[in-house]
């Protein structure tokens, strides 16, 4: 038995030097800008040694630079079940699942390092970035607000600020803080913030014209061609729309607003098959969004998918039982499952919506 054991030891010893020669290699692949060499380095040196954290963290580092995001992933979740309270890393793999349009998960990570380092700008800037793009305006206000009263000259949280502030309907908020950006009407940033306001107030042809502006001086700003694509829609100009929602997604696969928008004005037109990937997107992109779920459901009744999309319809209308459009739907659902009553219930429901919004406003379009 002792003799095993004494020549275990050198065998264990060299195993060790060369992980530590693999993961030298790796780093100077790294340093040398040879990412795919790097890699198939630190997936060697892992085979050997594989509770390095820094191994997997590199190596999730540099597929992330390739945009193999699913992969980096996976890196990262095996670099913190060795280290969970490494800050790097769960940056890192928040910054990730943001590439792959991860939101939820985004949030869940960001919110807690945030808690941990209030005052790192990267992170309070994805935070609020990730809320916007859930739509979850009031939690944009709450985390964002705070900081601006400490810094009113911070442009990125002027910028998310204002936009959360209008989303809500809170315009004269909204104004308030982007008022110096709005002061430099030279920037598409000033452009795609009054276009926002123009667009909340209902002025869809002026709202398309400054949108216009923002996207002839940068044609890459995010978010721009998305709204630019709904002003179109509202003012009825549905070609030169649906190339500003298809141009929205091509810059940003995970533009919710250009998704929904452009696959609901498909599936109006009758091209559901068109209009559900569209569709699917944006309910992954928010599960929770009742405009989401109804184009869902209104895309079950167009393929006759009718006992799926009774499921949906009535699921939405109980969690949301003042969305006329819900309604409208089911309306229209029961009446071609040959359930009268039901439909005529739905329609009671309706005009006592409408009649409501007549005396007290309709809810803002977003």
């Amino acid at each position: 038995m002792s003799v095993t054991i004494l020549c275990s030891i050198p065998a264990v010893a060299r195993q060790e030097r060369s992980a530590l020669s693999l993961y030298q290699d790796a780093v100077a692949a790294d340093e040398h800008g040879e990412t795919e060499r790097a890699i198939a380095l630190y997936r060697q040196m892992l085979a050997l040694q594989p509770a390095s954290i820094e191994a997997h963290s590199n190596l999730g580092a540099d597929l992330a630079s390739l945009g193999r995001y699913t992969e980096a992933v996976a890196e990262y979740q095996r670099a913190l079940k060795i280290g969970p309270r490494n800050s790097v890393v769960r940056l890192n793999l928040a910054l990730a699942q943001y590439k792959l349009g991860e939101y939820s998960k985004t949030t869940d990570l960001l919110s807690a390092l945030e808690k941990e380092q209030p005052n790192n700008k990267q992170i309070l800037y994805l935070l609020a970035d990730c809320y916007l793009r859930l739509g979850r305006d009031s939690d944009v206000i709450k985390l964002l607000a705070p900081a601006y009263e400490r810094d009113r000259s911070d442009q990125v949280m002027q910028y998310a600020l204002g936009t959360a502030y209008i989303h809500a309907g809170k315009i004269k908020e909204g104004q308030e803080v982007i008022d110096p950006i709005l002061k430099n009407a030279g920037t598409a940033e000033a452009n795609l913030l009054l276009g926002e306001v123009q667009f909340a107030a209902g002025d869809y042809k002026t709202a398309a014209t400054t949108l216009h502006k923002a996207i002839d001086i940068n044609p890459n700003l995010p978010g721009t061609w998305s709204l630019y694509g709904r002003a179109l829609l509202q003012d009825n100009q549905n070609e030169a729309a649906k190339a500003a929602l298809l141009r929205a997604i091509q810059q940003d696969p995970n533009d919710f607003s250009a998704n929904l928008h452009l696959g609901a004005m498909l599936r109006l037109a009758g091209d559901t098959a068109n209009a559900a990937p569209y569709l699917k997107r944006a309910l992954e992109l928010r599960p929770a969004s009742p405009e989401a779920r109804l184009q869902i459901g209104a895309l079950d009744v167009a393929i006759d998918q009718l006992n799926e999309a009774r499921s949906v319809l009535e699921q939405l209308a109980k969690d949301w039982p003042d969305f006329v459009q819900a309604h409208l739907q089911l309306a229209t659902l029961y009446s071609r499952l040959g359930l009268a009553e039901k439909s005529k219930r739905e329609q009671q429901i309706v005009r006592s919506l409408n009649e409501r919004d007549r005396k007290t406003g309709p809810k803002q379009d977003r």
